[in-house]
């Protein structure tokens, strides 16, 4: 018989952490890739199939005990999706969407279940998401100091107005402000920021301040009035205080010219060049350009309001039959070409799958983050449901994927937090020590 002391849980637990923090980068991580029959496959995918790996049955067991609590009403949607996907421009894609909305979904149950088999408390989460957060920043620091110290470019950084923005490992530089503030609210609302977290969160600002995404202002933004309206005293300590001051510095870095000959871009100008990008009444601007294409993705949708054009066949749909349906619509983006993506994850889901799969989708997900007089389980709990709110509500109006499996990732640990007790997610960081009997099991 082997006999599991706290020594070994204790190693259990360590490596568990260092699974959950690596796998969080990594679903960050668009750079860090492998292409599978055509289709690129992000290596955070592998690491969520190998948390099971690490305790099966008890993972296996943990999913049973759950499944009672699951409302009948989440299966609402898929009636409406098999709709959409039999009726599909491109049905060999929209299989293919179902299918990852599956492991989407999957990835939900597989967080969810490797928190509860292995016990972690909400501390532990949070040294995770900690590592996780400082992975992305240290790749957008070594990027910035390649390419500004060294001249070498790395990470396919995106080029605009003559600067390179920073996206380190995350892809376009939008989706590394999605990812971190996915993760960011997650540490930001602790009682009391540990010293790990206030040597993370100046280096992670500077990366994202020299993304200049102007999703991150807005999701600053938006993190700011959350935890005005929901925490008071971590808004004033946390954001006021330090995040803000570290932030506004951050801005105020002049970007060097990676040609050395040239003069650094002062912080000033930085700003007001991609803030002026916003302006709609310049063709040109990246503001105009998610007009345009918001507005071509409506008009598809109304053509085709109730199962849309298929799942991931708005492109196909495009190139195919666009002009014959809506001979007179705009489908050229501000650049002139011709436009096959959506900017907004709702309009994407609208002109894709239709209005009934969106509104059931947009009612299951509102069940599930709905908080009966916002009385938080505790502050896991409460980073988790910010971040998924900002995801959402932000971020989604502002994005064209529908299918990023971290934000589904982040789901398992809002699920698992409202699950834990206010006592055991504000208790010491310990690691919980598993009876002999259960952890044999296991």
């Amino acid at each position: 018989m082997i006999t599991v002391t706290p020594e070994h849980y204790g190693g259990l637990q360590r490596f568990a952490s260092a699974l959950l923090a690596a796998t969080l980068f990594l679903l960050s991580a668009d750079l860090a890739f492998l292409f599978v029959a055509g289709y690129k496959i992000k290596l955070g995918y592998f690491l969520v199939l190998a948390a099971w790996l690490t305790a099966p049955v008890t993972m296996f067991a943990a999913l049973r005990a759950a499944a009672p609590r699951v409302p009948r009403s989440s299966w609402l949607p898929l009636l409406p999706l098999a709709i959409a996907v039999a009726t599909s421009a491109n049905p060999r894609d929209s299989i293919a969407w179902t299918l990852w909305l599956g492991f989407d979904l999957f990835t939900i149950a597989t967080v969810y279940s490797f928190l509860k088999a292995h016990r972690f408390s909400g501390g532990q989460v949070r040294r995770s998401v900690v590592w996780a957060l400082a992975a992305i920043a240290l790749f957008g620091v070594v990027q910035f100091v390649a390419i500004y110290g060294f001249g070498r470019i790395v990470f396919q950084p995106q080029s605009h107005f003559g600067v390179y923005r920073i996206n380190g490992v995350s892809g376009w530089p939008h989706f590394l402000n999605i990812f971190a503030f996915l993760l960011l609210p997650i540490v930001l609302v602790q009682r009391r920021l540990r010293w790990p977290s206030a040597l993370l969160l100046p280096l992670l600002m500077f990366v994202l301040a020299q993304s200049t995404a102007k999703t991150g202002w807005v999701l600053f933004v938006a993190l700011g009035a959350l935890l005005l309206l929901l925490d008071r005293e971590v808004f004033r300590r946390a954001y006021l205080v330090f995040l803000l001051p570290v932030t506004v510095l951050a801005l105020l870095v002049p970007v060097p010219m990676h040609t050395g000959d040239a003069p650094a871009v002062s912080a000033g100008e930085k700003i007001s060049r991609f803030s002026a990008d916003l302006d709609v009444s310049e063709t040109t601007t990246s503001g105009a350009d998610r007009v345009l294409i918001n507005a071509m993705g409506l008009q598809v949708w109304l053509r085709h309001p109730w199962f849309g054009v298929g799942p991931r066949a708005y492109d196909e749909y495009v190139l195919t039959r666009f002009d014959q349906e809506l001979p007179t619509a705009n489908k050229f983006d501000a650049n002139g070409s011709i436009n096959t993506r959506n900017e907004n994850v709702w309009i994407e889901l609208a002109a894709e799958t239709g209005i009934l799969f969106t509104l059931a989708f947009a009612f299951v997900l509102c069940r599930a983050l709905w908080v009966p007089r916002r009385k938080f389980a505790n502050r896991l709990h409460l980073g988790a449901w910010m971040a998924l709110v900002l995801y959402f509500v932000v971020s989604a109006q502002l994005s064209q994927s529908g299918l990023l499996t971290m934000v589904y990732a982040v789901f398992g640990i809002y699920f698992y937090a409202r699950d834990l007790p206010a006592t055991t997610a504000a208790s010491a960081d310990a690691a919980t020590i598993v009876p002999r009997d259960e952890a044999a099991a296991g």
